[in-house]
């Protein structure tokens, strides 16, 4: 009798245990957005917004700067640089916009950055761009008669914001042009400006 008790214990038992259930995993809970995530998502610098025409020309109010400083820009020869760097009062500058490369200033504004940009936004093809800055910085665009000069070398330093800061006094486009090595404080001499060294 004993034996048949212990059989239909262990049957019981068995067919328990063969139907449970494995352990379902909990969905873990959604995260809460960090003061350190919500920090790091606001330094990203803005995306730029889209053109839209105004008096028949194109502007976008909000174009593309290296990072969330301070700057001042301009544009010629379909090259952007912008000078400056400076983070407003209380704010961290974030981290650089990728299509832009940055460098010391030379000359007597230590501190400043300069900023160039060789392929900066533009409306379509066959556009000649300007920003103002009188509130805020924007991009003004119209339609060029005459074809862009001679793009920047692509090593060329950015530097300078104006003439005075390089040792040749001239600065094209953020680069200082040169002759000689001499006239360059960093980087050498190539192709007629200041370019960086390659490692």
């Amino acid at each position: 009798m004993r034996v048949c008790l212990a059989l239909i214990e262990l049957s019981l038992l068995a067919s328990a245990l063969g139907c449970q259930q494995p352990p379902r995993d909990k969905p873990a809970p959604p995260t809460q957005p960090t003061a350190a995530t919500e920090l790091t998502r606001a330094l990203v610098p803005r995306p730029a917004s889209r053109f839209y025409e105004q008096a028949g020309k194109q502007r976008q109010a909000h174009p593309r700067l290296p990072d969330t400083g301070e700057w001042r820009c301009a544009e010629s020869e379909r090259t952007v640089w912008c000078a400056g760097g400076e983070a407003a009062a209380g704010v961290v500058s974030g981290p650089l916009d990728r299509g832009y490369r940055c460098a010391a200033r030379w000359g007597q504004n230590t501190g400043e950055r300069v900023c160039v940009d060789q392929q900066p936004d533009y409306p379509g093809e066959g556009y000649r761009c300007r920003f103002e800055q009188e509130r805020g910085v924007a991009r003004v665009c119209e339609p060029a008669t005459a074809a862009a000069g001679p793009a920047l070398p692509g090593g060329a330093l950015p530097a300078c914001w104006l003439d005075r800061d390089c040792p040749s006094g001239r600065c094209d486009r953020g680069a200082c042009t040169c002759k000689q090595a001499q006239q360059c404080s960093r980087g050498s001499c190539q192709n007629g400006f200041c370019s960086e060294v390659k490692p």
